[in-house]
């Protein structure tokens, strides 16, 4: 995006971290195949150690995880939305377990949207999904437990980022993939370098123990393969998409803010949303919990570049709209939906998992 300006507001820390692991991925240093084995067998063993601890699910409320192999950026929470309203238009009771973050209350506590302690991820499923029950728990056995409690009629559960969770059994793991490839009929799952030394929890290994493998795709890529024996496959296409009834800024000099893992990724989809590249962009680190100075700090900004209308994610426009002066340009979310391309929808795909 050459001509935009960017701000970015992330700790030294996150931008030094990102770009290292960026560095890493195609060029390792010498020294990294010597100490990496040592980091990846004791994370594999710890890893092993705490899934060892989740036990047998309970026979109600059917409980199902929706996670990754990477630690940010794979698109879990669109993916959620998605998966619970469905299933709530088909009259299922339904509640999600989330950790939380960047919310100081370690709970377990029912989410209020309103309530700005608590986690920005949290409030947004919150009022999304009106008709279902929204836990925040650090620790998400104990949010399942206030569920099985206060929620009794809850039907199904949706424990999102929960694919490396400790202590909570489930009936059924969804997968993000967002690394693979195929070979011949069959899909075969990838994974980059592993946590400290690049952004992946756990390795390829890892998506065995999912039923169901979820494939990003670009938009005229066609459907994969599905595989004769193992998880179910399906692809999902993301579109970027304004309110209704909110024009695109065709000529209108627009800003991007936003506080998420991947905001480069963001900021294409804006480009490609509007058809031209926006501005000023501004970053901050994903689940930052913005102040009033960091508001007008970036309005200042854009006052300068002639900014007209700000752009920004779901999430970041649960803590930014309390904080945004009315006399200032307009903050519109720019929203990912999913289109599914498979041998059936997502939500059918679960609910067929959970019968068998």
């Amino acid at each position: 995006m050459s001509g935009t300006i960017v701000l970015d507001r992330r700790r030294r820390s996150t931008r030094a971290v990102w770009s290292l692991w960026r560095r890493w991925e195609d060029r390792p240093p010498r020294w990294l195949p010597l100490v990496s084995p040592l980091t990846t067998a004791f994370a594999t063993a710890d890893l092993r150690r705490r899934l060892a601890s989740r036990g047998t699910p309970p026979t109600r409320p059917r409980v199902v995880s929706v996670g990754a192999l990477a630690a940010g950026g794979s698109g879990k929470t669109p993916v959620v939305l998605s998966l619970v309203e469905g299933l709530q238009a088909q009259g299922h009771r339904m509640a999600i377990i989330t950790r939380g973050y960047g919310s100081g209350l370690s709970g377990p506590l029912i989410v209020d949207a309103a309530n700005p302690s608590c986690g920005d991820e949290a409030r947004l499923l919150s009022a999304r999904l009106a008709g279902s029950t929204v836990v925040q728990a650090r620790d998400r056995a104990a949010g399942l437990r206030l569920l099985r409690e206060q929620r009794p009629d809850v039907e199904i559960v949706v424990l999102e980022d929960g694919h490396q969770c400790a202590g909570v059994a489930r009936h059924l793991d969804v997968l993000i993939l967002d690394r693979w490839r195929a070979v011949g009929a069959g899909i075969v799952p990838e994974a980059g370098l592993r946590l400290p030394w690049g952004p992946y929890r756990e390795g390829a290994a890892g998506a065995a123990r999912a039923a169901v493998w979820l494939l990003p795709l670009r938009g005229g890529e066609a459907p994969p393969a599905q595989p004769a024996q193992g998880p179910t496959v399906l692809g999902f296409v993301r579109q970027v998409a304004l309110p209704r009834g909110v024009a695109a800024p065709d000529e209108i000099p627009y800003g991007v803010v936003s506080g998420i893992a991947a905001p480069e990724r963001f900021e294409a989809d804006c480009a490609s949303l509007c058809g031209r590249s926006p501005v000023v962009v501004a970053r901050f680190d994903d689940h930052v919990a913005f102040s009033r100075r960091d508001v007008d700090d970036l309005l200042a900004s854009g006052v300068a570049s002639g900014v007209r209308r700000w752009l920004t994610t779901a999430k970041d426009h649960v803590k930014l709209s309390p904080l945004w002066p009315d006399s200032a340009p307009q903050l519109h979310v720019v929203a990912l939906e999913l289109s599914w391309r498979g041998p059936t929808s997502l939500v059918e795909t679960v609910l067929s998992r959970l019968e068998a």
